[in-house]
């Protein structure tokens, strides 16, 4: 067990309830009643499924090597329609929409471009979370900071859209978004542990109390992120290494 929230029996009952809540939602679809304009919404909660057992996983405690066939399927949904601009992007009017994820897209793009870094995922793989993002046409500081350690040379194609101090975004990660620009390691370190303890577990969130939800929809509060950055920059987390959001053992797996 790496969570020390909920106990195994609560977690082997979540990933069963995900397992259920899939095979039961592919039936509704494939017997035709699910109204073809909720396919969309259909295809983006079953990717939120596979992704929220992928996380769950870890928290059960989970070899990290056992990790990837879930995660694959959350990346195989990703690229089949559950991931489009309707779902995803911030809508400024009827059929009108910024080259911008609301937070909760936002969020679950930079978790599973860690995820996808932490695992080792394959160079094909990691590129179709890249290739969304640009049919997107995101830009994102954070984004590029992970996707340039996997293909250092790529060049990021535009400043960063999120240039208001109203942004959530920007708000939340600006700790994490500051250490990724740091010359100096032991500062760069110094912010990454004030993110997590200050910034990470934010209201804005999906996640946000849910472990004291009585639906059960506590998968785990991981900052995925922070040990992406961590593990890219080679930073010193000593000072961190036990703190309550930082899956350490994704840094320093063998």
């Amino acid at each position: 067990m790496r969570d020390k929230i909920k106990d195994k029996e609560y977690f082997k009952a979540f990933t069963a309830g995900i397992d259920s809540r899939i095979k039961s939602s592919y039936q509704r679809f494939v017997d035709g009643k699910i109204p073809k304009d909720r396919v969309p919404w259909f295809k983006l909660g079953i990717f939120d499924k596979y992704l929220f057992r992928c996380v769950a996983e870890y928290s059960l405690g989970n070899d990290v090597n056992t990790l990837t066939e879930t995660y694959r399927n959350a990346l195989d949904l990703l690229t089949n329609g559950g991931w489009i601009t309707t779902t995803t992007k911030v809508n400024i009017k009827p059929n009108v929409y910024k080259d911008q994820y609301t937070v909760e897209p936002h969020g679950k793009m930079l978790r599973m471009l860690s995820l996808g870094y932490l695992l080792n995922m394959s160079d094909q793989d990691f590129r179709i979370l890249v290739d969304k993002i640009d049919q997107d046409n995101i830009s994102d500081n954070l984004y590029e900071f992970i996707i340039q350690a996997r293909f250092p040379d790529r060049v990021q194609k535009r400043p960063e859209e999120y240039n208001t101090d109203q942004s959530v975004i920007l708000k939340v990660y600006d700790k994490l978004r500051k250490a990724t620009e740091q010359g100096d390691e032991e500062e760069a370190s110094k912010l990454v542990k004030q993110f997590l303890e200050k910034d990470f577990y934010h209201k804005h969130s999906g996640f946000y109390n849910s472990h004291k939800s009585k639906a059960n929809t506590y998968y785990g509060y991981w900052s995925f992120e922070a040990a992406a950055v961590v593990k890219i920059m080679g930073l010193d987390d000593s000072s961190f290494i036990d703190n309550q959001y930082y899956p350490k053992d994704l840094v320093h797996q063998s």
